[in-house]
């Protein structure tokens, strides 16, 4: 069963809405689309400057109020996101609107949260239950969850994982292994939601696969969409086009204490004969010749000291 992926980031970053047009924001969509995307949920202001005639196919609608309810009574859409908090009011919706309920939840509490839920009436209106938080610290507890929830839960499971532990897109990947029917991921976020595009970067890596040049470019032309939206560079984007410091900042894995220095290419013409221990780190894991090649090659264009990036660049997050 193929995993559907959802974007949300109209659904929760603020922009100007007066110096935005309707049209930017359906260029943005379309190449978010071409990244992998298959839904994008947006919120009630984004849908009416978007002004599309029919939202009912990709576009999700996250209720966050009364105004929200009542918008989405007149208007069909693909689903519309209700937060738990909500959920009594999910039977007022109109009974052929899909509905995804969402429940911020963690590995400890989501099974009793899970269990808690389905003893209601609403329930039997919900065609899928996301779980955003931090599901996974082991790289079991995702798999375990999912096995559970087919087991005890006739309602699809949408895994929204977030990255304030810097695990998102391990937990995204994870969940798609797992065969999440859903998860959902946020273009040009590095922090509190996990980046859409470093998860289709990481599972092509994990499949050895190469990424198509249409999914390329529509990474390329969302994030510049993203950038003038948001008036901010996406956290991908920024990764890639840091060159302007010698030395690369530490990462820190916060769960096990490791400290990461990546390394970074020298602007001076050094011996094709050199061999960094960087270098000699990845080929002692055993990968084969091309893995190794595409990962050191990706280690000296790439910069992954993000939180170094919230200091001096105006990021989201």
């Amino acid at each position: 069963m193929k995993t559907v992926i959802t974007d949300n980031t109209l659904a929760h970053l603020k922009y100007d809405g007066e110096h935005i047009s309707g049209d930017t924001l359906r260029i943005y969509a379309k190449s978010i689309f071409t990244c992998g995307a298959d839904y994008l949920e947006i919120n009630t202001d984004t849908a009416i400057k978007m002004a599309l005639e029919d939202f009912s196919e990709r576009y999700i609608l996250r209720i966050e109020n009364s105004y929200d309810f009542g918008y989405c009574m007149g208007i069909r859409f693909a689903y519309v996101t209700v937060p738990l908090r909500l959920a009594a009011r999910i039977e007022r919706l109109p009974e052929d609107q899909q509905v995804i309920l969402e429940i911020n939840a963690d590995e400890y509490s989501a099974h009793a949260l899970l269990t808690y839920v389905r003893r209601f009436t609403f329930i039997r209106r919900v065609s899928v239950i996301r779980l955003t938080g931090l599901l996974d610290s082991s790289g079991e507890n995702i798999e375990n969850l999912l096995k559970w929830c087919r087991q005890n839960l006739s309602i699809p499971i949408d895994i929204c994982p977030l990255n304030t532990m810097l695990t998102g897109v391990n937990d995204a990947v994870s969940a798609y292994l797992s065969g999440a029917a859903m998860i959902t991921l946020s273009f040009g976020r590095g922090h509190y939601y996990t980046s859409l595009e470093q998860y289709i970067i990481n599972l092509h890596i994990n499949r050895r696969t190469f990424i198509h040049d249409d999914v390329i470019k529509a990474i390329c032309v969302a994030s510049f969409m993203f950038a003038e939206i948001f008036s901010a560079i996406p956290t991908g984007l920024a990764n890639i086009i840091d060159i302007d410091n010698e030395i690369s900042g530490t990462v820190y894995e916060i769960e096990s204490g490791i400290i990461y220095r990546p390394y970074r290419a020298r602007k001076i013409p050094r011996s094709p004969k050199g061999e960094t221990a960087v270098d000699r780190k990845i080929k002692s894991i055993g990968l084969e010749h091309d893995i190794e090649s595409a990962i050191i090659d990706m280690l000296k264009k790439v910069n992954f000291s993000f939180y170094k990036e919230i200091t001096k660049r105006n990021l989201i997050d």
